[in-house]
């Protein structure tokens, strides 16, 4: 549909799961993604089937808190494309399923810093840029998690609520320069993260007897990561241009059951 022609988008955490069906799905209606993930082989492989459906891309291989690398790599979007339009902040781990009485500090400090503090410094390097051009979206992937736990992921629930927190006061701060900031909380999806000790969490009998086939996911099936790159391009079109500071729930009707 060409909803995107014409824009320069970055989406970190690109190489896999939500990220890469966000850059992909932004590529197809004709923006210019730069890939940003720490993992150089996933991000070949993005980069060939955009290249495949004739969509053009950059590929930027670091992990988001190497935050000189960041530095490079927006001026040297800026300085190749002379504007940036959406920075999508995707890239995200939740590696310790422990609760408070197990966890570690270092484990904390680690998720905080990828979930949360990478966001801060991503907006914080491309909020100049589309300040000067007086138009630009930065849209957060939250979480479900951010306003209710399954537990056993305190640190992730901690930066994804934060983040909803930021979505707003971002969205006050940057509207006098015609930036909209908003986010999406995807609830259960069919990604690498819901591999859980070499288990996917959604194919467990437990998981699809209480939400797929009792229905508390009111449509009856885990989300896909293309459920949610639709609503990233929305928010990343002129469709969205009277709404800030808002978080969109992709979640399959499971907050609204009981």
């Amino acid at each position: 549909m060409g909803l995107l022609n014409g824009q320069i988008c970055i989406v970190t955490g690109a190489g896999q799961g939500l990220g890469r069906a966000i850059a992909l799905e932004m590529s197809r209606e004709g923006a210019t993604v730069v890939l940003i993930d720490r993992n150089p082989n996933t991000l070949v492989d993005v980069a060939e089937e955009i290249a495949r459906g004739g969509g053009n891309c950059s590929v930027h291989a670091f992990d988001v808190t190497d935050y000189d690398a960041y530095a490079r790599t927006i001026a040297d979007v800026e300085a190749r494309h002379g504007r940036i339009d959406t920075l999508v902040n995707n890239a995200g781990i939740n590696p310790a399923t422990k609760s408070i009485l197990d966890d570690t500090l270092e484990e904390w400090r680690r998720t905080i810093a990828i979930n949360l503090e990478a966001v801060y410094m991503g907006s914080k390097l491309v909020a100049p840029i589309m300040a000067r051009q007086n138009s630009g979206r930065i849209i957060h992937i939250s979480s479900i998690q951010g306003f209710a736990s399954s537990g056993l992921c305190g640190s992730y629930n901690a930066a994804k609520g934060a983040l909803i927190a930021y979505t707003k006061s971002m969205a006050v701060e940057l509207a006098p320069h015609n930036i909209l900031v908003n986010a999406v909380a995807p609830g259960f999806m069919v990604t690498p993260m819901s591999v859980v000790n070499g288990v996917d969490e959604t194919t467990t009998p437990e998981f699809v007897d209480w939400y797929i086939d009792r229905r508390k996911i009111a449509l009856g099936r885990s989300g896909l990561p293309e459920d949610v790159s639709g609503t990233v391009v929305f928010l990343a079109s002129d469709y969205c241009r009277y709404m800030t500071g808002q978080l969109l729930v992709v979640d399959g009707g499971l907050m609204s059951t009981f």
